[in-house]
């Protein structure tokens, strides 16, 4: 099975590495440095940089201020940036992201317009309950995570962040396409069934 090593505390204790023993997805990496974490606020960010660091303030203003009332989940929205978007990609690449937002609304619904940005700020509590429960370990553990906030009674609050599409991705655009779609169908049946179910 997947496991990280233990954390290593580097200069002074301001950062840990994990490191994990093998590739277990995306979900799971992410999933082990949110349960490590320490703080009151967990911060997710894609290593890339494709979101500039200094919008985690913005943020952070929209997070409440208080451990048991208002939002206590912030996701980083790149909506604002979709028709920009649009006018740079290839039209097959447009097909697959619009019917990409379609499916998650059919499947999921709510308000959230983008699922996907890696830039996502958590008060602790809140955080550390919706990554324990996390069942999906791949690229569509971020639809699983808004499956989650609404099971817990939390709502998402969306920010416009900046954000610059990165080169070198090791995602395959219809490999990836198609796992998610799969992922996602396993989401809907298997919480709408209660075979799946968040953590205590």
């Amino acid at each position: 099975q997947d496991r990280p090593a233990a954390a290593q505390p580097l200069v002074g204790g301001e950062v840990r590495v994990a490191r994990l023993v093998r590739n277990g997805g995306k979900g799971f990496a992410v999933r082990t440095g949110m349960l490590i974490a320490r703080g009151q606020l967990l911060l997710m960010a894609d290593a890339d940089g494709a979101t500039n660091i200094r919008d985690l303030e913005r943020l952070e203003s929209a997070l409440s201020t208080s451990d048991d009332h208002g939002p206590q989940i912030v996701f980083g929205s790149r909506h604002h940036l979709q028709e920009e978007v649009l006018a740079k990609r290839t039209w097959w690449r447009n097909v697959l992201m619009v019917a990409f937002h379609a499916v998650v609304w059919l499947l999921v619904g709510g308000p959230v317009r983008d699922t996907q940005c890696g830039f996502k700020l958590f008060r602790a509590r809140v955080g550390k309950r919706m990554f324990a429960s996390l069942h999906i370990f791949r690229w569509a553990f971020d639809v699983e995570l808004v499956i989650l906030a609404r099971l817990f009674g939390r709502s998402i609050v969306e920010v416009p962040v900046t954000w610059v599409e990165m080169p070198g991705s090791k995602l395959s655009l219809l490999t990836g396409s198609a796992m998610m779609l799969r992922d996602m169908l396993l989401l809907r049946v298997l919480y709408s069934f209660g075979i799946w179910r968040p953590a205590a």
